[in-house]
């Protein structure tokens, strides 16, 4: 009997079903695809499902006949029952601990991917919990929840970690581990040259981008526009993406700021970042690795943000922005206005953002990620 050689990839993102259509999140579609262009078998997603509604409008999408997919979409079952399916030589999944049953059969094949390390669990969890749950009751819990995350990074073939905070959290767990940064700018991007950042002194046109929800901060990139503004500087912000608060946002009127709302990653946000952005202001308070981070960086766009668990080692080692405080929104405001006579900095941190974003491009990431799925599975 042969040795298997399929690479089971465990989204978390649902796919949508219509018939025998499938609509995939574009930048999850990008990153199959990547696996599929470097994996030496086959590639086996497996995916919740979404019926998809009636008029249902997906920008963020990409629709699929499945018979001509480049990979064989399963849906409808769990993880391990996806794995019995097509008997994979090497399972990569999320994190999860609706992930763990991979363990039983398949654990020296499972390599996990996560991103939060233990302090960001702890502050997910505490947004999560019930207003009648003590913090005594939500620490016990995250005690035991620690415990089995650890048991089964030892358990597990393999971790593939998402920024630093995740890097930090698998040392002395993980079987095996590599460090990554999730995104999608391409080497034929990063070659394109940025913008000049800035301008002139006294001048900033500043970005936010993500969702517009609590957890991202909007509220606190548009008070360094409006006070900003209230000084009389010449400043600017585009805010990109969309998102619950958008209305409450808007409503507030600030001067100078324009909303884009979601826009296609490759034909529209890269272009207008790359030209129309000094700085990226992202004051998020959580500490998700994410993605806007790198983007920015490789379109030679420093970012001013909190120094939560996924910003703070970056900006601290490799000089690609100015971290603050996490919630400290005055000094948020402060950085901005000392920036505002700084072009020098801005500059040399735009130079610094770009240098780490052509080491980090997606071809190398996933490279490496795709080495690592082949030691684990001894390929």
């Amino acid at each position: 009997m042969s040795e298997p050689t399929t690479l089971l990839l465990v989204q978390s993102d649902p796919v949508i079903v219509d018939g025998n259509r499938r609509a995939i999140l574009s930048k999850t579609l990008s990153g199959i695809l990547a696996f599929c262009d470097r994996w030496p078998g086959d590639v086996v997603v497996s995916a919740p499902t979404v019926r998809a509604r009636p008029s249902e409008s997906l920008p963020l999408h990409v629709w699929l006949d499945q018979d001509d997919a480049l990979f064989a979409i399963l849906t409808g079952m769990a993880p391990e029952e996806a794995a019995k399916r097509c008997s994979p030589a090497v399972v990569l999944a999320l994190h999860s601990a609706a992930n763990y049953a991979l363990l039983d059969a398949y654990a020296r094949r499972t390599v996990f991917t996560f991103e939060n390390g233990a302090r960001q669990r702890l502050r997910i969890e505490m947004l999560q919990a019930s207003a009648s749950l003590s913090r005594a009751r939500i620490l016990v819990g995250h005690g035991r929840r620690l415990r089995a995350f650890r048991r089964s990074l030892r358990a597990a073939g393999g971790a593939q970690c998402n920024g630093y905070a995740a890097w930090d959290a698998a040392a002395g767990a993980a079987r095996s581990a590599v460090l990554f940064f999730d995104h999608r700018v391409t080497e034929r991007e990063l070659r394109r040259a940025p913008g000049p950042r800035p301008a002139s002194a006294g001048a900033l046109r500043l970005g936010f981008s993500g969702r517009h929800i609590a957890i991202k901060g909007p509220h606190d990139a548009l008070d360094v526009v409006a006070a900003l503004r209230a000084d009389g500087a010449d400043v600017e912000m585009t805010v990109f993406g969309d998102g619950p608060l958008r209305g409450e946002l808007q409503r507030r009127g600030v001067d100078g700021v324009t909303f884009t709302g979601d826009l296609d990653f490759e034909t529209a946000w890269m272009p207008t970042v790359r030209s129309n952005i000094d700085l990226m202001v992202l004051p998020y308070p959580q500490g998700d690795p994410a993605g806007t981070y790198l983007e920015s960086f490789a379109l030679g766009v420093p970012v001013l943000g909190y120094a939560n668990d996924a910003f703070a080692p970056l900006a601290r080692k490799h000089e690609v922005g100015w971290a603050v405080p996490v919630g400290h929104s005055a000094e948020l405001i402060a950085e901005g206005r000392r920036l505002l006579s700084d072009a020098e900095d801005i500059r040399a941190r735009s130079e610094n953002a770009l240098a780490f974003a052509r080491r980090h491009s997606m071809e190398h990431e996933f490279d490496v990620r795709v080495e690592h799925l082949r030691t684990v599975a001894q390929m």
